[in-house]
Protein backbone atom coordinates (compact mmCIF):
# COMPACT_ATOMS: atom_id res chain seq x y z
CA UNK A 1 0.00 0.00 0.00
CA UNK A 2 3.04 2.23 -0.05
CA UNK A 3 3.10 3.60 3.49
CA UNK A 4 5.41 1.13 5.21
CA UNK A 5 8.57 3.26 5.32
CA UNK A 6 6.76 6.30 6.64
CA UNK A 7 5.03 4.41 9.47
CA UNK A 8 7.96 2.32 10.66
CA UNK A 9 9.07 5.29 12.74
CA UNK A 10 6.15 6.46 14.89
CA UNK A 11 7.84 8.90 17.24
CA UNK A 12 6.52 12.43 16.94
CA UNK A 13 3.50 11.37 14.90
CA UNK A 14 -0.11 11.59 16.13
CA UNK A 15 -2.48 8.73 16.97
CA UNK A 16 -6.24 9.15 17.38
CA UNK A 17 -8.04 6.43 19.33
CA UNK A 18 -11.76 6.03 20.03
CA UNK A 19 -13.10 3.98 22.91
CA UNK A 20 -9.86 4.83 24.67
CA UNK A 21 -11.03 5.01 28.30
CA UNK A 22 -10.64 1.28 28.91
CA UNK A 23 -9.99 -2.09 27.33
CA UNK A 24 -8.30 -2.37 23.97
CA UNK A 25 -8.49 1.38 23.38
CA UNK A 26 -6.56 2.25 26.53
CA UNK A 27 -4.00 -0.47 25.78
CA UNK A 28 -3.55 0.99 22.29
CA UNK A 29 -2.99 4.42 23.79
CA UNK A 30 -0.30 3.07 26.11
CA UNK A 31 1.42 1.13 23.30
CA UNK A 32 1.49 4.00 20.81
CA UNK A 33 2.35 6.49 23.55
CA UNK A 34 5.33 4.30 24.40
CA UNK A 35 6.29 4.47 20.72
CA UNK A 36 6.55 8.24 21.07
CA UNK A 37 3.28 9.23 19.45
CA UNK A 38 1.09 12.14 20.48
CA UNK A 39 -2.26 10.79 21.65
CA UNK A 40 -5.76 12.08 20.96
CA UNK A 41 -8.23 9.92 22.87
CA UNK A 42 -12.01 9.88 22.90
CA UNK A 43 -14.67 7.97 24.79
CA UNK A 44 -18.35 8.35 25.66
CA UNK A 45 -17.66 7.76 29.38
CA UNK A 46 -16.37 11.05 30.72
CA UNK A 47 -15.30 9.81 34.17
CA UNK A 48 -13.23 6.85 32.94
CA UNK A 49 -11.85 9.05 30.16
CA UNK A 50 -10.58 11.56 32.72
CA UNK A 51 -8.92 8.75 34.67
CA UNK A 52 -7.38 7.28 31.53
CA UNK A 53 -6.08 10.69 30.45
CA UNK A 54 -4.42 11.19 33.83
CA UNK A 55 -2.94 7.69 33.64
CA UNK A 56 -1.52 8.33 30.17
CA UNK A 57 -0.19 11.75 31.13
CA UNK A 58 1.43 10.35 34.26
CA UNK A 59 3.14 7.77 32.04
CA UNK A 60 4.81 10.66 30.25
CA UNK A 61 2.75 10.73 27.06
CA UNK A 62 1.48 13.87 25.32
CA UNK A 63 -2.28 13.40 25.37
CA UNK A 64 -5.42 15.37 24.53
CA UNK A 65 -8.86 13.99 25.39
CA UNK A 66 -12.41 14.68 24.29
CA UNK A 67 -15.73 13.12 25.28
CA UNK A 68 -17.10 11.46 22.17
CA UNK A 69 -20.14 9.55 20.91
CA UNK A 70 -18.92 7.86 17.72
CA UNK A 71 -22.48 7.38 16.47
CA UNK A 72 -22.80 11.18 16.19
CA UNK A 73 -21.38 12.44 12.87
CA UNK A 74 -21.08 16.02 14.12
CA UNK A 75 -19.24 14.70 17.16
CA UNK A 76 -16.73 12.89 14.92
CA UNK A 77 -16.24 16.05 12.90
CA UNK A 78 -15.54 18.00 16.09
CA UNK A 79 -13.15 15.27 17.22
CA UNK A 80 -11.19 15.49 13.96
CA UNK A 81 -10.89 19.27 14.33
CA UNK A 82 -9.84 18.82 17.96
CA UNK A 83 -7.12 16.36 16.93
CA UNK A 84 -5.65 18.69 14.31
CA UNK A 85 -5.83 21.68 16.66
CA UNK A 86 -4.06 19.65 19.36
CA UNK A 87 -1.17 18.14 17.39
CA UNK A 88 -1.52 18.90 13.68
CA UNK A 89 -1.63 16.11 11.11
CA UNK A 90 -3.13 12.76 12.12
CA UNK A 91 -1.03 9.74 11.17
CA UNK A 92 -2.86 6.88 12.90
CA UNK A 93 -6.60 6.45 13.42
CA UNK A 94 -7.87 3.57 15.54
CA UNK A 95 -11.64 3.28 15.11
CA UNK A 96 -11.92 1.15 18.20
CA UNK A 97 -15.09 2.16 20.09
CA UNK A 98 -17.63 -0.65 20.22
CA UNK A 99 -20.39 -2.30 22.21
CA UNK A 100 -21.77 -5.82 22.52
CA UNK A 101 -25.46 -6.64 22.29
CA UNK A 102 -27.48 -9.58 21.08
CA UNK A 103 -30.91 -11.10 20.98
CA UNK A 104 -32.84 -13.27 18.54
CA UNK A 105 -33.63 -11.97 15.07
CA UNK A 106 -37.28 -12.99 15.54
CA UNK A 107 -37.71 -10.66 18.55
CA UNK A 108 -39.49 -7.52 17.33
CA UNK A 109 -39.03 -5.80 20.70
CA UNK A 110 -35.26 -5.37 20.54
CA UNK A 111 -34.94 -3.19 17.43
CA UNK A 112 -33.67 -0.26 19.50
CA UNK A 113 -30.84 -2.43 20.83
CA UNK A 114 -29.95 -3.49 17.32
CA UNK A 115 -29.88 0.10 16.10
CA UNK A 116 -27.76 1.21 19.05
CA UNK A 117 -25.22 -1.54 18.40
CA UNK A 118 -24.98 -1.00 14.65
CA UNK A 119 -24.87 2.79 14.99
CA UNK A 120 -21.80 2.54 17.24
CA UNK A 121 -19.97 -0.50 15.88
CA UNK A 122 -20.46 0.11 12.16
CA UNK A 123 -21.63 3.67 11.56
CA UNK A 124 -19.09 4.92 14.12
CA UNK A 125 -16.30 3.33 12.06
CA UNK A 126 -17.77 4.60 8.79
CA UNK A 127 -17.98 8.13 10.19
CA UNK A 128 -14.43 7.95 11.49
CA UNK A 129 -13.05 6.83 8.15
CA UNK A 130 -15.00 9.34 6.08
CA UNK A 131 -14.19 12.30 8.34
CA UNK A 132 -10.49 11.59 8.90
CA UNK A 133 -9.36 9.94 5.65
CA UNK A 134 -9.25 12.98 3.39
CA UNK A 135 -6.67 14.90 5.41
CA UNK A 136 -4.70 11.72 6.19
CA UNK A 137 -4.32 11.05 2.47
CA UNK A 138 -3.66 14.66 1.58
CA UNK A 139 -0.78 15.34 3.98
CA UNK A 140 1.20 12.51 2.36
CA UNK A 141 3.39 11.86 5.39
CA UNK A 142 2.35 8.23 5.71
CA UNK A 143 -0.68 7.21 7.69
CA UNK A 144 -2.64 4.18 8.81
CA UNK A 145 -6.19 3.34 9.86
CA UNK A 146 -7.01 0.41 12.13
CA UNK A 147 -10.67 -0.60 12.30
CA UNK A 148 -11.70 -2.82 15.19
CA UNK A 149 -13.87 -5.70 14.03
CA UNK A 150 -13.94 -9.14 15.67
CA UNK A 151 -13.89 -12.84 14.92
CA UNK A 152 -17.64 -12.16 14.84
CA UNK A 153 -16.85 -10.49 11.52
CA UNK A 154 -16.06 -13.95 10.15
CA UNK A 155 -18.23 -16.33 12.19
CA UNK A 156 -21.89 -15.73 13.02
CA UNK A 157 -22.85 -16.98 16.46
CA UNK A 158 -26.59 -17.32 17.12
CA UNK A 159 -28.28 -14.76 19.38
CA UNK A 160 -25.67 -12.13 18.44
CA UNK A 161 -27.23 -10.71 15.27
CA UNK A 162 -26.56 -6.99 15.68
CA UNK A 163 -23.00 -7.57 16.82
CA UNK A 164 -22.27 -10.00 13.97
CA UNK A 165 -23.77 -7.69 11.36
CA UNK A 166 -21.80 -4.70 12.58
CA UNK A 167 -18.51 -6.59 12.64
CA UNK A 168 -18.99 -8.21 9.22
CA UNK A 169 -19.64 -4.69 7.99
CA UNK A 170 -16.37 -3.40 9.48
CA UNK A 171 -14.43 -6.21 7.79
CA UNK A 172 -16.06 -5.43 4.42
CA UNK A 173 -15.47 -1.69 4.86
CA UNK A 174 -11.81 -2.26 5.69
CA UNK A 175 -11.20 -4.58 2.73
CA UNK A 176 -12.85 -2.03 0.42
CA UNK A 177 -10.69 0.77 1.84
CA UNK A 178 -7.47 -1.22 1.46
CA UNK A 179 -8.20 -1.91 -2.20
CA UNK A 180 -9.16 1.70 -2.89
CA UNK A 181 -6.04 3.07 -1.20
CA UNK A 182 -3.85 0.73 -3.26
CA UNK A 183 -5.72 1.64 -6.44
CA UNK A 184 -5.30 5.35 -5.68
CA UNK A 185 -1.61 4.82 -4.77
CA UNK A 186 -1.95 6.70 -1.50
CA UNK A 187 0.36 6.59 1.52
CA UNK A 188 -2.55 5.46 3.74
CA UNK A 189 -2.47 1.88 5.00
CA UNK A 190 -5.41 -0.05 6.43
CA UNK A 191 -5.73 -2.85 8.97
CA UNK A 192 -8.71 -4.67 10.45
CA UNK A 193 -8.48 -6.04 13.98
CA UNK A 194 -10.35 -9.33 14.47
CA UNK A 195 -9.83 -10.66 17.99
CA UNK A 196 -11.78 -13.37 19.75
CA UNK A 197 -12.27 -12.92 23.49
CA UNK A 198 -10.19 -10.20 25.17
CA UNK A 199 -10.25 -9.04 28.80
CA UNK A 200 -12.38 -5.91 28.33
CA UNK A 201 -15.66 -4.47 29.60
CA UNK A 202 -17.59 -5.33 26.44
CA UNK A 203 -19.79 -7.81 28.30
CA UNK A 204 -21.18 -4.88 30.31
CA UNK A 205 -21.73 -2.53 27.36
CA UNK A 206 -25.30 -1.98 28.56
CA UNK A 207 -23.92 0.52 31.08
CA UNK A 208 -23.79 2.98 28.18
CA UNK A 209 -27.29 2.40 26.83
CA UNK A 210 -29.28 5.59 26.26
CA UNK A 211 -31.73 6.27 29.08
CA UNK A 212 -34.74 5.92 26.79
CA UNK A 213 -33.65 2.44 25.71
CA UNK A 214 -33.07 1.38 29.31
CA UNK A 215 -36.51 2.67 30.24
CA UNK A 216 -38.16 0.89 27.33
CA UNK A 217 -36.72 -2.42 28.46
CA UNK A 218 -37.31 -1.88 32.15
CA UNK A 219 -33.80 -3.07 33.02
CA UNK A 220 -30.24 -2.55 31.90
CA UNK A 221 -31.24 -3.38 28.35
CA UNK A 222 -29.41 -6.64 27.77
CA UNK A 223 -31.57 -8.66 25.42
CA UNK A 224 -29.41 -11.71 25.96
CA UNK A 225 -29.67 -11.56 29.72
CA UNK A 226 -32.94 -13.47 29.98
CA UNK A 227 -31.55 -16.41 27.99
CA UNK A 228 -28.52 -16.79 30.24
CA UNK A 229 -26.20 -15.81 27.40
CA UNK A 230 -24.94 -12.79 29.33
CA UNK A 231 -23.27 -14.78 32.10
CA UNK A 232 -21.64 -17.10 29.55
CA UNK A 233 -20.23 -14.15 27.60
CA UNK A 234 -18.93 -12.54 30.80
CA UNK A 235 -17.02 -15.73 31.66
CA UNK A 236 -15.57 -16.02 28.16
CA UNK A 237 -14.46 -12.38 28.14
CA UNK A 238 -12.86 -12.77 31.57
CA UNK A 239 -10.86 -15.75 30.27
CA UNK A 240 -9.69 -13.86 27.18
CA UNK A 241 -6.23 -12.62 26.33
CA UNK A 242 -4.81 -9.43 27.91
CA UNK A 243 -5.46 -6.15 26.11
CA UNK A 244 -1.72 -5.46 25.99
CA UNK A 245 -1.26 -8.49 23.71
CA UNK A 246 -3.83 -7.05 21.29
CA UNK A 247 -2.16 -3.64 21.37
CA UNK A 248 1.21 -5.18 20.56
CA UNK A 249 -0.29 -7.00 17.57
CA UNK A 250 -1.86 -3.76 16.34
CA UNK A 251 1.44 -1.89 16.69
CA UNK A 252 3.24 -4.55 14.67
CA UNK A 253 0.57 -4.48 11.95
CA UNK A 254 0.86 -0.72 11.61
CA UNK A 255 4.65 -0.61 11.30
CA UNK A 256 4.70 -3.66 8.98
CA UNK A 257 1.70 -2.56 6.90
CA UNK A 258 -0.30 -5.75 7.55
CA UNK A 259 -4.02 -5.78 6.82
CA UNK A 260 -5.30 -8.73 8.88
CA UNK A 261 -4.77 -8.63 12.66
CA UNK A 262 -5.86 -12.04 13.96
CA UNK A 263 -4.90 -12.26 17.61
CA UNK A 264 -6.20 -15.76 18.34
CA UNK A 265 -4.46 -18.40 16.14
CA UNK A 266 -6.67 -21.13 17.60
CA UNK A 267 -9.71 -19.45 16.05
CA UNK A 268 -8.48 -19.11 12.49
CA UNK A 269 -9.19 -22.73 11.35
CA UNK A 270 -12.87 -21.94 11.77
CA UNK A 271 -12.54 -19.27 9.07
CA UNK A 272 -11.07 -21.84 6.68
CA UNK A 273 -13.83 -24.29 7.55
CA UNK A 274 -16.52 -21.69 6.90
CA UNK A 275 -15.00 -20.92 3.49
CA UNK A 276 -15.03 -24.64 2.67
CA UNK A 277 -18.70 -24.90 3.65
CA UNK A 278 -19.54 -21.96 1.38
CA UNK A 279 -17.71 -23.45 -1.61
CA UNK A 280 -19.17 -26.92 -0.98
CA UNK A 281 -22.71 -25.57 -0.52
CA UNK A 282 -23.06 -26.80 3.05
CA UNK A 283 -25.79 -25.17 5.14
CA UNK A 284 -24.49 -23.23 8.18
CA UNK A 285 -24.01 -25.70 11.06
CA UNK A 286 -24.56 -24.92 14.73
CA UNK A 287 -20.86 -25.42 15.44
CA UNK A 288 -17.56 -23.65 14.97
CA UNK A 289 -18.27 -20.50 16.94
CA UNK A 290 -15.52 -18.77 18.88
Amino acid sequence: MGQTAEMQELSGKTAVITGAASGIGLALAHRFGAAGMNLVVGDIESGPLDLATTELSDAGYDVAAMELDVSDLDGIRAFESFARESFGNVHLLCNNAGVGAGGPVADMDNLDLWKWTIDINLWGVIYGCKVFMGAMIEHGEGAHIVNTASMAGHLSAPMMGPYNISKYGVVALSETMAKEMAMMQTTLGVSVLCPAFVQTKIATSDRNLPDEVKAAHGRDGSASETSGTQSVIERLVASGIPTADVAEAVHDAVVNDEFWILTHPESTPAITERARQIVDGINPPLTGFV
